[in-house]
């Protein structure tokens, strides 16, 4: 089910938690708010889910007007940072609560609480209290909980942020097969890079209280918007460049032609680690440097030049600080910020 906010204004006290934010989620597509903390994006998601009211604004839920409804007749879950489970209750009764809550019929909600167990590969951990299971287990548990209850729009709030990184990686990966498997919208908040562009068809990432920049993942990662976007998403490399063309630029580095038109006459352009390539061909090079510090992380290595950029190259060829290399810089992989 598609979930549309308009003109979405929050403050407490003189703090304006979000200015006017519009947002367009799509059926059946995992979103994700990516963002630092306090930025809005935890009370965003607080008033799709009714936990918090905007002072103005307007949210659409499959085309009805869900902005006044209380929070228990949204077809809303939440899952929590904190899980939030009942520790005296068993992981089937924990599932099961929701349900028979609702007035549901007990052996109906066992069997739909057993159900939903299997999805989420803790099938057998019925009688386990939340102490007897790991992070990652309870996490799990939560998520069952929440996905019982059939909800239209799933809700799920730093879901991974108290487990380690390992465990992280994994549940990720589980959390995003199980939403495929729904065909359901989910709506994730994270302060994690990595964890949006693992499980998210698209992301919005926001900015003291604002929407800097959303669209599909490789999209915003690619082609960030602003230097911010680019920052937060660990981009790195910024360099000062003036327009010398609709696709020309003049850096330190040399005279770049880039795949955007360019919008400035001075302004700011960046390229990732990544794009830029040591490279032994002369006729390629645009820039020679010499590599400050060598740093070897395993299937690549990141080096640190003296003018101040940073690359990432293969790892077949060891390069030691003080050796002077060659960089090729790719023009598909410039890209000109517009602020």
């Amino acid at each position: 089910m598609d979930l549309k906010a308009f003109a979405i204004w929050k403050r407490y006290g003189d703090l304006e938690a979000l200015k006017c934010v519009d947002l367009k989620v799509r059926a059946g597509e995992f979103f994700t708010l990516l963002g630092p903390s306090g930025c809005g994006k935890t009370t965003l998601l607080r008033i799709i889910a009714g936990l918090e009211m905007a002072d103005s604004g307007v949210v659409m839920l499959g085309g009805k007007p869900i902005t006044w409804m209380p929070a228990n007749e949204r077809p809303i879950n939440t899952v929590f940072q904190s899980y939030a489970l009942f520790p005296h209750l068993t992981v089937l009764e924990n599932v099961s609560f929701g349900l028979i809550s609702r007035k549901v019929a007990k052996a109906v909600a066992i069997a739909k609480a057993k159900e939903t167990l299997d999805l989420v590969q803790l099938n057998g951990f019925d009688d386990r209290k939340p102490h007897q299971m790991s992070g990652g287990q309870r996490q799990r548990v939560a998520l069952a909980r929440a996905l019982a209850n059939e909800p239209e729009l799933l809700l799920l709030d730093e879901p991974m942020s108290a487990l380690d990184a390992k465990l992280r990686i994994q549940v990720q990966i589980e959390l995003r097969q199980i939403q495929q498997r729904l065909g359901k919208t989910f709506i994730m908040v994270t302060h994690d890079q990595q964890e949006a562009l693992t499980v998210s068809d698209r992301m919005a990432v926001m900015n003291v209280g604002e929407v800097a920049q959303v669209g599909d993942v490789r999209e915003v990662y690619d082609r960030p918007r602003t230097r911010f976007v680019a920052d937060f998403l660990r981009t790195e490399n910024f360099i000062a460049a003036k327009r010398t063309g609709d696709h020309q630029v003049a850096t330190e580095f040399g005279e770049w032609t880039v795949p955007q038109e360019v919008p400035w006459e001075e302004g700011m352009v960046t390229v990732r680690p990544e794009n830029m390539r040591v490279t032994q061909s002369p006729e390629r090079c645009d820039f020679k440097a010499k590599v400050r510090t060598a740093l070897y992380r395993g299937c690549y290595q990141e080096l640190l030049l003296e003018n101040g950029l940073r690359v990432e190259t293969e790892s077949i060829r060891p390069i030691a600080s003080g050796e002077e290399v060659m960089v090729h810089v790719p023009k598909e992989s410039v890209v000109v910020l517009h602020g």
